[in-house]
């Protein structure tokens, strides 16, 4: 006779599994310690590690990464995994913030 397995329903909270991320609704979901962004119709999500760029540059949380190690991190002297990171804030989430600072000011 096989044993039956019961699914398990994910846990409430800020963590919440991966597959169930992709299908609540809103922007940035949380999974562990990764962040979630939600694609548009047509693109995938983008997960990110919050935090993994100060990691690796020795920057503690909360400040602001120095434009010297930005730099460096951007040209692959921290590895190509900061180099990754760097080029992410850079482009991902800079854009993301600058969208939201144009709308403010425009309301």
């Amino acid at each position: 006779m096989p044993k039956t397995t019961k699914k398990r329903t994910p846990k409430a909270g800020p963590y919440i599994q991966t597959a169930r991320a992709r299908k609540t609704p809103g922007k940035t979901v949380r999974v562990g310690g990764t962040q979630i962004i939600k694609g548009k119709k047509g693109q995938k999500p983008l997960a990110f590690k919050k935090g993994g760029l100060h990691a690796q540059l020795g920057v503690p949380q909360g400040e602001k990464i120095p434009a010297s190690k930005m730099q460096a991190a951007s040209s692959g002297k921290y590895g190509k995994l900061a180099q990754k990171r760097a080029r992410f804030a850079k482009n991902v989430l800079a854009s993301g913030r600058k969208t939201a600072m144009a709308r403010r000011r425009g309301k």
